[in-house]
Order: C-alpha cells, then sequence, then structure tokens
C-alpha cells in the first residue's frame, strides 16, 4: 500500500506528491498575479523615493552634506563603535580561536582597522543593505584574510529570485555572487549585510529614505531664510517728503539713502525727515521653528526618537535624558548584530578553508562597565558560597591579561566559636547574664568588629570579680594566647591579608587556658550574682 495522506476524508494524496510540493517554492513573482520579475531579471529597488526620481541610492549619499544627517548618522555609529569587543571560544578549541585571532590582526597590520570594519557594518542602517568583499592571501600555510572592504552599492542589484548580483561590464545580466547558484569561484568572496529585508524588498529598510524629504524642504527653506534675513534681519530707512513734493525729489532723497548705505552719510531738504524701521521677529521664529521641524524629523528618522534634539518644555530634563538614554541604549543593543554577523560569517570560512572541525569562535561586542558590573556581582554571589575562580576566567571575561593580576590565597572560613556556658560539675546553673561571653566579645575583637563593653568601673563583671584571678595569670594566658597573632600583624602588609591569616590561624591557636580562666570567671560571677541577690 502506497504511503500518504489523507487531506480531506475523501482524498487521499501519496507521500512523494506530498513531498515533491512540500520543497518547492510555489509563491513567487513568476506565477503571482501582478508580480513583475523585472527587466531583464532585475528587481528594481521599491523604494518610492528612488522610483519618483528614477535614480539609484547615489542620492542618499548626497544627504550625508546635511549637519544633521551627518551629526546623528555618526553618532548613532558611535553607539557600537564605541564598544569594547572579544572573540568568545564557545565549543572551538584553542587552534580554531587562535587562527581567528591572527586573522584580526592580520587584517588590523595591514591597513584594516576593526573599528572601521564596523563602522562600515552598519551602513545597513541607513541604506538598506552593504556588500563586503574579502580579499585572502597563503600565509605561513594559512589562508587568511588579507582586506574586508565595502563596494558601493550602485554596483550591484537583486533578480526576481532575490540573488545578489553584482553587474559588470562584460555581463549585462549580472553575475549571482550571494545566494543560489553562484559561481564556484565567488562562494567565499562577498558578505551580505541586510537590514529587515523582505520578500519583496530584499534592499531592506533605509532610514535616509525617510530623512529626502527633511532634508529637501529644509535645504529650500534655509535658502529663503537666508533671503529674508537678509533683507528683514537688519534695520531699514525710511524717508518722509512734504506731502507735494516731486517725483525727482523722491527719487533723488532714495538715492541718498542707498548711498547712505555704504557711505553712512547724505544730505537732504530741512523739511525732509529720515525714520529708522526695526523688524519684528515673528517671521523669523517661524522660520526657525520650520528648521527645528526638519530636524527632528531627522532624528526621529535616524535615531527613532527627537528627544535627543528638541526640549519641548513637557516633562523635567532629567526624564528627557533619561527617555533619550534608554531609546539609545536599545539601538546600541540592535545595531551590533550586523558587525557580529560580519565577523562571524567570516570566523565561519576562516575555519571551514583551513581546519574544517565546524567548530567557530564568535565575535562578541560589549560594553566593558556594564558586564564587569553584572558579573562582578555574579562572582561575587558565586565565590561566598564557596565557587574558586582560575586566572584564565578572568582573562577570557574581564578582557584582562594575564600578567596584569595575581589570585590571592583564600583560606576557608572559620566559623566563630559559640559563646561558652561550662558550669562546673555539681554546680548551680548559672545566671543568664545579659553579656557576651570573653570568648566571644575575643573573636569579635580579632575580626575588627564594634564591641560596645559596658562601661562600669572594675571591668565587665564588676569589682568583686576583677580580683578573684590574680592579674599576672591573666596577663601570661592573654599574652600566650595572642603572642601566634601579634607575630601575623607583624608579617601582614594589608588588613584584607591579616583577616586572612587569622582565619587559617584560629583553629589551632591554643585557647584551652583561657577558656578555662572564662569558665571560672563566669562561675564567680554566678556565685557573686546569688550573693547579691
Amino acid at each position: 500500500m502506497a504511503k500518504g495522506l489523507y487531506i480531506n476524508p475523501t482524498t487521499f494524496v501519496p507521500l512523494s506528491e506530498i513531498s515533491r510540493n512540500l520543497t518547492s517554492e510555489v509563491a513567487t513573482r513568476q506565477f503571482a498575479l501582478g508580480g513583475f520579475p523585472g527587466f531583464f531579471g532585475y528587481l528594481p529597488d521599491p523604494d518610492p523615493i528612488l522610483r519618483k526620481l528614477n535614480m539609484d541610492q547615489t542620492v542618499y549619499k548626497d544627504l550625508r552634506s546635511d549637519e544633521q544627517v551627518g551629526a546623528l548618522m555618526a553618532r548613532r555609529k558611535n553607539l557600537t563603535k564605541s564598544l569594547d569587543w572579544r572573540i568568545e571560544q564557545g565549543d572551538a578549541t584553542d587552534k580554531e580561536l587562535e587562527l581567528c585571532e591572527r586573522a584580526l590582526t592580520l587584517l588590523a597590520d595591514n591597513k584594516n582597522k576593526i573599528k572601521d570594519i564596523i563602522s562600515q557594518s552598519l551602513n545597513p542602517i541607513f541604506f538598506g543593505y552593504s556588500v563586503f568583499e574579502i580579499t585572502w592571501a597563503q600565509i605561513d600555510g594559512a589562508l587568511l584574510p588579507v582586506k574586508v572592504q565595502e563596494k558601493p552599492r550602485e554596483w550591484f542589484t537583486f533578480d526576481d529570485r532575490n540573488n545578489l548580483l553584482f553587474r559588470t561590464n562584460l555581463d549585462y545580466y549580472g553575475i549571482p555572487i550571494v545566494g543560489d547558484n553562484i559561481d564556484p569561484k565567488y562562494a567565499y568572496k562577498f558578505i551580505l549585510l541586510q537590514n529587515d529585508p523582505e520578500y519583496d524588498n530584499p534592499y531592506g529598510d533605509k532610514a535616509l529614505s525617510r530623512c529626502f524629504w527633511p532634508v529637501t524642504f529644509k535645504r529650500g527653506g534655509m535658502r529663503f531664510f537666508s533671503l529674508f534675513v537678509e533683507k528683514y534681519g537688519m534695520p531699514f530707512i525710511f524717508g518722509k517728503l512734504p506731502r507735494g513734493a516731486k517725483p525727482e525729489d523722491h527719487y533723488d532723497l532714495m538715492t541718498k539713502l542707498s548711498n547712505m548705505v555704504q557711505d553712512a552719510v547724505a544730505t537732504g531738504p530741512d523739511d525732509s525727515s529720515i525714520q529708522i524701521i526695526e523688524p519684528h521677529s515673528a517671521s523669523a521664529d517661524l522660520h526657525e521653528k520650520y528648521l527645528q521641524r526638519c530636524d527632528n524629523a531627522i532624528a526621529k528618522a535616524i535615531l527613532t526618537n527627537a528627544l535627543s534634539v528638541e526640549r519641548q518644555g513637557v516633562g523635567s530634563y532629567a526624564s528627557t535624558e533619561t527617555g533619550a538614554d534608554t531609546i539609545e541604549s536599545n539601538l546600541s543593543e540592535e545595531d551590533r548584530d550586523f558587525p557580529t554577523e560580519l565577523f562571524n560569517q567570516l570566523f565561519k570560512w576562516i575555519v571551514d578553508i583551513n581546519i574544517g572541525s565546524g567548530l567557530y569562535p564568535e565575535f562578541k561586542p560589549f560594553e566593558l562597565e556594564d558586564i564587569n558590573k553584572d558579573k562582578s556581582e555574579r562572582d561575587k554571589n558565586l565565590k561566598e558560597i564557596g565557587l574558586k575562580f582560575t586566572k584564565k576566567y578572568f582573562v577570557n571575561n574581564y578582557n584582562l591579561e594575564e600578567d596584569d593580576f595575581e589570585l590571592a590565597p583564600v583560606a576557608e572560613p572559620v566559623e566563630a566559636p559559640a559563646d561558652i556556658t561550662l558550669p562546673l560539675p555539681g554546680a548551680p546553673e548559672p545566671a543568664n547574664l545579659s553579656k557576651p561571653s570573653p570568648l566571644k566579645k575575643f573573636w569579635n575583637w580579632l575580626t575588627n568588629k564594634k564591641i560596645e563593653f559596658a562601661e562600669q568601673s572594675g571591668g565587665i563583671f564588676g569589682d568583686k570579680v576583677s580580683g578573684a584571678l590574680p592579674d599576672k595569670l591573666l596577663q601570661f594566658q592573654i599574652e600566650n594566647t595572642l603572642k601566634p597573632v601579634i607575630e601575623l600583624a607583624n608579617k601582614s602588609n594589608s588588613r584584607d591579608e591579616f583577616i586572612a591569616g587569622l582565619y587559617a590561624l584560629f583553629p589551632d591557636m591554643k585557647t584551652d587556658e583561657i577558656e578555662n580562666l572564662a569558665t571560672k570567671i563566669l562561675f564567680i560571677a554566678d556565685i557573686e550574682g546569688r550573693i547579691n541577690v
């Protein structure tokens, strides 16, 4: 019996036919009603501005000359260019990691700075897509990239199957370099980065497309505004003549006033007058607001917000700054995907060509302050529960060099001894004193904790207890007990080293005699208390 499925209660379809239909594309431009595959197999850019102007993306390059567009493009790029980066080994071995690190060093040596490559990889945000060509060289037995360079977008186009084509003088239809059915000799040559590509728009989303009309209107408004300022920005002179003055008198006065602008000297009849009229600023403010509106539109197109450039009097300055910082932080996290994709594809090719292990390191941009803060808090908590870290861990996770630091020996923590309540055999139960035991006080003093002693004359147990034991005996036992502590203090270079040494020293200290004395003092204090009662 043939294998298949019932697609409805009465229709049986063999599995071979189902597989054939599932593995082939059905909804394509060639078969869709109203689909337009383009002339000569080219897929035209569906950008509405380029279609109306009948131009290519060179029109968007011109927008970068606008001071607002250029500044905001640099600002958004700097959100990612300012990040630090590292190569994470992951599942790869040291061999793959060393090869990829060597490749980046080789690129930098050939004037391909990593920061410049990262900057170029961010261009798809503004132009929709970018094409990078990789130039390889055989060096010390390995085929490694020596140049990674972005090429002009107008040299490339997409076909009706969304494959990237390189248009040449020898091949008018273009050479497929990215996608299906590419020439094998171009298999490891070109990397394509796209910003939000879609099936009907493989050219990607262009932020500069939304800046075109604001910049155009702004340039036209700026030209008109310059004429306005030139004409009405300065005071102008109004000459008055008697009502019966002849036209030639008016012409003569106007000529003299015109010459007065250059020479500041003029003459006229004694029955005429001159008035200097100051222009009103209302019209100037209107044009200033118009230009500001264009700048805000450009900021929204590039930074997705205008909080960074506009202050509309709504809310506090702090809240505005916080909102802008939050949005820009989110943009930075999204934009770093472009250089990550570029370098990870490059690492994959390097490993496949030279090793073929299928184990690839990963390129990781990160913000050093944030990762140190988050990781340090986590590592601190892990250390407190007993986890130990190695130097390799700090090198890989904190961007440190192995020669820059040493791991200090950390002794195991020793719990503080419990309060001693050891009555003598057969003695009545001691009273519940509201003061800590002498040994507990001694431990607190060693760990540099503040001790609140009761301010009583004669010591912590009163005058009668203080004389119950010989002073020389107490002094002798205390000196023997503290002798290792004093020696440790003389050898320690810091408080942390001293405390760490105490943790290791305390279990071996000879405290038997001082504990016996403490027990006797507690017993005497209890007897004294009962007698007093």
